[in-house]
């Protein structure tokens, strides 16, 4: 019976984008998602009053809450993340993100959803500071 669901089980395997070492899990985060937060995110959300108190410059500011209490970044949770809610621009609220002409690719918003699907890996120190970055044009 249990061969019966090996197959299935490959397929969820190899499905996932992100790496399952913690190394891996690190090269994933400074090549795929900080880049993408650096560019189209920390410009604003840095700082002591960044808007709406949502600091991307590191993991210990990025993953707190928002005044009503919900997490911006919910690790293995990204249809609760705020990032998330924001970054899909699902509606005309005024608070999609980001606030410019451009924005996330679908690719770009799937990377951070796989990424906070994974546990939103973020490393401590130096690597996982932040610091904003000009946005670019979407090709």
């Amino acid at each position: 019976m249990i061969i019966r669901f090996l197959p299935a089980l490959f397929v969820v395997t190899a499905c996932s984008l992100v790496p399952a070492s913690k190394s891996g899990r690190e090269h994933y985060f400074l090549t795929q998602v900080k880049p993408v937060l650096e560019q189209h995110c920390d410009a604003c959300h840095n700082g002591a009053l960044p808007p709406p108190a949502l600091n991307l410059t590191s993991k210990a500011t990025a993953f707190t809450r928002s005044p009503s209490g919900r997490d911006y970044i919910l690790p293995d949770d990204p249809d609760c993340s705020l990032l998330i809610s924001a970054v899909q621009r699902g509606g005309t609220h005024p608070k999609m993100m980001p606030r410019t002409e451009v924005s996330l690719t679908e690719d770009q918003i799937g990377m951070l959803r796989d990424w906070i699907e994974d546990g939103a890996y973020w490393p401590a120190g130096e690597s996982g500071t932040l610091r904003p970055q000009k946005s670019r044009e979407n090709p």
